[in-house]
């Protein structure tokens, strides 16, 4: 015989024992609709059997079948030692559901719902139940296993428990009797061939669990666990196990069984509160309060203690974190476990849970049910319809406040003079029931009866019972407000502001009052912030609405500080021009590097860049100032600065921009801002770091040499130098750094050195610029001590002028310089011109006439021939253009021609000409 096998042997009744024959059971006659053939290996298919009258627990479903195949593959596998112990037995099925993963948003948007409804009295009822249907039945369908229900799927849904055939029945019972014998070994070998043929019976893997219970701890877990998954109905064992789980330490798994064990016995209460025992345990303190929540329906009237106790937590705890509908869902549940047992304390929670989800018709008929109110209603069971109510006097205070607010919001206008009076009458002013007319008051403005609130808070805002607090005079406030009692309303708001210097909203609305009245500088005075010197958090909103507050009324000054304070409070404030020349070292937009020497400038040696963090760190404020918003305002800055010359102001300004990273998006237009700003206050070592960093990034911008040109005038820096020279190298063919260069050294006054660059360009291409260039070259040589061939110089300069003017103004113009040795008029000019195919160039000389003539006069008069000077210089004064007249400011040259002809008749001593070129041309 193999291994493993036994023989069955038919016995009698009468060689057994009654102790031993009372194991045994009676079987029916047996079905068979399969039969394991010989050759069949440990994984062919079992026998399946059918017991007469239960066919429903015969077999598992056809849709299963392969599921259960392979469960039972991992059972042989793990019992003959070939496989550890499967992972899906000490984890949820993906059908299975959390208990804890409760549909909060189901439960509000179910009392919302609610409240809707109740506001909402023409909605039809068939209108009604379709939205219900519309909202609710999708989170219904994505629960599965819910609470009470019976139905379970083929994959998802609990395993049906197989049974035995009666040949492994006997086996089984043999098996039992050899381990109440104490033959273990027997005992085990039995279990394993029953295993063998039928995996998925629970019978054997209780027995082995039994067998070592004591031998080894960790099989005896696996054996139990396999067996309570094959009967997942049995919930003694769910708990056995979860219970050996916590014994050792093993929490997230013992919440797992008792997860299966709650889908198994739903309703059985002790399961959650077991459950929800083990989340505290673990630190859940939010899953164990839904778990909580869960279980109060369930519980029985006789432990009335626990279930209050339980909703009261639960209560408390969605409470505090805003979690009203489902707070009250743990209070009505209780109410009907055992309403009747609530005592007063509890009473009040659950109507103050009930004022919050809105439900004010079920608070009447709480207060009706459990108090001595009268109320008069149209019908009985409907109480949003009251005509008349009546308050005991022995009414509790919290009771009575709680049945006004609810009066009020019920429309019941009509009572509102006769419960104004009640409280009054019968709640004592006192510090404990302050809140109490709070919420009466809140309820009225709610309901835009704000002359019965005021009538309410009067006597405590006027009285000298209690000392009023802020709340209670900015609840007043805006009642005057809305009102339009706007005196009253200042009066009260002011009020505010000096109990609640940080009740910003107060400040606006007092300051918004007061420019309304067109007292503006008291309303600048109430947007100020009180404690800004003294590390308290700054309002971004309250100091942006202060700016624009400060501007609209002219205070340049304070708009400018103000400003600066608003858009600089999250940066470093920079002291002294060292710290500036740190911050812009390397002219990038935000230089961490230059920060961090900051620092240690001010003796911050110690960790550098934590204190980097913390003096950039952005906080997040309480307010719907945008980052825009600022940038806007910042431009405005600039703008009323930059018209009051406060150049100094602009570059503080910008500084406080690019030492944050807040203004990232802008930094590109606030790099060439800052580069203005530090040019216009005389601080070009400071832009050039900026502007370096920019033309390295675009050589090609022609603004950029622009700006370049403006810091190289204004700033004495030998850096410019060997700059521009660096970005000749490293670019030879682009001819504009060659000509940049040029002027560069006509400006230092290096003529040869220029003169070596203008003579290669000028023959590589004749431009105006350049042959007045050199002419001016000439001219200023012409005039050092030590130049040999002075009249060569003059004469070299006339000839290059002379090519300027050809070029700048054309073949006509010049043809005209050569027959007469002079300029001629327009007029003359028109008529010598007898085709009119030359009007475009006549026009083109017409309009650079005064320039050439100013050039013309310039350098005759630094050569010594201001008879020659003086005639150009007339010529240039008689010259008119349109396109001149129109744009004198910046195109005409009459006042610098008339200061020049000025100098020469004054020199000559004819001071009576020289005046009236003064008074005709040069006075303002």
């Amino acid at each position: 015989m193999e291994e493993n096998a036994f023989l069955i042997e038919e016995l009698s009744s009468n060689d057994v024992s009654e102790s031993e024959l009372s194991e045994f059971k009676e079987t029916q006659p047996i079905k068979v609709l399969d039969i394991i053939t010989p050759g069949e290996d440990s994984n062919s298919k079992l026998t399946n059997v059918v017991r007469p009258n239960d066919n429903e627990h015969t077999a598992l479903p056809k849709t299963s079948r392969g599921s259960a195949e392979g469960e039972a593959a991992l059972i042989k596998l793990f019992v003959r030692g070939e496989g550890e112990f499967p992972d899906c037995y000490t984890k949820l099925e993906p059908g299975e559901e959390e208990e804890d993963d409760y549909d909060v948003d189901k439960v509000e948007l179910k009392a919302q719902e609610q409240a809707s409804t109740k506001m909402c009295e023409n909605l039809k009822i068939t209108e009604r139940k379709a939205i219900d249907t519309s909202l609710s039945e999708p989170s219904w369908r994505n629960r599965t296993g819910s609470i009470g229900s019976s139905s379970t799927s083929a994959t998802s849904g609990p395993r049906r428990r197989t049974v035995l055939n009666a040949a492994l029945q006997g086996l089984m019972g043999e098996a039992n009797l050899s381990y109440a014998r104490g033959q273990i070994d027997i005992s085990e070998k039995i279990c394993l061939e029953i295993i063998r043929q039928n995996p998925l019976a629970p019978e054997p893997f209780f027995t082995l669990a039994e067998i070592y219970e004591t031998r080894n701890t960790e099989k005896h877990l696996y054996f139990l666990t396999i067996a309570a998954h094959l009967n997942p109905h049995d919930r003694d064992q769910w708990i056995r196990i979860s219970e050996l789980h916590i014994a050792q330490g093993n929490l997230q798994r013992a919440r797992v069984f008792y997860t299966k064990a709650i889908k198994a016995m739903p309703r059985d209460y002790d399961l959650r509160l077991r459950k929800a025992r083990l989340l505290e345990m673990m630190g859940e303190t939010h899953l164990a309060m839904l778990t909580y929540l869960k279980m109060i329906p369930h519980m029985p009237r006789t432990e009335k203690d626990l279930c209050l106790i339980t909703a009261k937590n639960v209560a408390h705890h969605f409470h505090g974190i805003s979690k009203h509908a489902i707070a009250l869902e743990a209070m009505e549940s209780a109410y009907q476990v055992c309403g009747e047992y609530f005592s007063l304390e509890d009473l009040n929670l659950y109507m103050d849970l009930l004022i919050y989800n809105k439900a004010y018709a079920q608070v009447l008929r709480c207060l009706r049910a459990r108090t001595s109110l009268e109320l008069e209603t149209e019908q009985e069971s409907n109480l949003e319809l009251i005509f008349f109510c009546v308050i005991p006097d022995n009414f509790v205070p919290d009771f009575r406040a709680k049945l006004c607010v609810s009066l009020i919001h019920l429309h019941a206008h009509h009572l509102l003079g006769y419960l104004i009076q009640n409280v009054h009458e019968h709640i004592p002013l006192t510090d404990d029931r302050l809140d109490l007319y709070i919420d009466i008051a809140e309820a009225l403005m709610q309901e835009h009866k704000y002359a019965e609130s005021i009538e309410l808070l009067r006597p405590i805002t006027d009285g000298d019972t209690i000392e009023c607090p802020a709340f209670v005079w900015l609840r007043q406030a805006e009642c005057l407000r809305n009102l339009n009692r706007t005196n009253e309303a200042i009066e009260s708001y002011t009020r505010v502001v000096e109990l609640a210097p940080f009740c910003y909203e107060a400040k606006f609305t007092l300051s918004a009052l007061l420019k309304q009245q067109g007292r503006h500088m008291e309303a600048v005075k109430a947007l100020e912030q009180s404690g800004e010197g003294d590390g308290q958090p700054l309002n971004a909103r309250l100091l942006y609405e202060r700016c624009i507050m400060l501007q609209q009324i002219g205070e340049i000054d304070e708009f400018l500080e103000v400003g600066y304070v608003l858009l600089a409070r999250h940066s470093i404030k920079l002291r002294n021009r060292e710290e500036m020349l740190a911050a812009a070292n390397g002219g990038s937009f935000y230089n961490a590097e230059g920060l961090k020497v900051i620092l240690q400038m001010r003796n911050i040696t110690e960790d550098t860049d934590k204190a980097l963090q913390e003096y950039n760190k952005i906080p997040q404020e309480n307010s719907d100032l945008t980052i825009q918003d600022e940038y806007r305002l910042f431009l405005e800055l600039l703008r009323v600065a930059f018209e009051h010359k406060k150049f100094s102001c602009i570059e503080r300004l910008c500084f406080g921009m690019v030492t944050t990273k807040r203004f990232t998006a802008y930094h590109i237009e606030l790099e060439h801002i800052i580069i203005l700003a530090c040019y216009f206050n005389d601080n070009c070592t400071i832009a050039f770091s900026y502007l370096r960093e920019l033309i390295s990034k675009n050589p090609l911008n022609t603004i950029l040499w622009n700006l370049l040109s403006l810091l190289v005038q204004k700033g004495q820096d030998l850096r410019y130098h060997r700059y521009v020279r660096r970005l000749v190298q490293r670019l030879p063919s682009e001819r504009k750094f060659r000509i940049f260069l040029a002027h560069y050294h006509l400006f230092c006054c290096s003529y040869k050195y220029a003169l070596n660059i203008y003579v290669p360009l000028f023959k590589e291409e004749q431009t105006p610029i350049l042959a007045l260039c050199i002419a001016a070259i000439f001219n200023q040589m012409s005039l050092q001590r030590k130049v040999l061939r002075k009249t060569g110089a003059v004469a070299q300069s006339i000839a290059f002028a002379q090519k300027y003017a050809t070029l700048r103004a054309g073949v006509a113009w010049h043809a005209g310089i050569v027959a007469t040795g002079s300029f001629k008029t327009s007029a003359s000019r028109e008529k010598s011109l007898p085709s009119t195919a030359d009007e475009e160039s006549s026009s083109q000389c017409s309009a650079a006439e005064q320039e050439i003539c100013y050039n013309f006069g310039r350098i005759y008069q630094q050569a010594g021939l201001v008879h020659l000077a003086v005639e150009y210089y007339e010529r240039g004064l008689a010259a008119r253009h349109p396109l001149i007249e129109e744009n004198e400011e910046y195109l005409g040259l009459r006042q610098e021609i008339a200061y020049n002809l000025h100098l020469i008749y004054k020199s000559a001593g004819n001071l009576r000409k020289a005046r009236q070129y003064l008074y005709e041309y040069c006075v303002v």
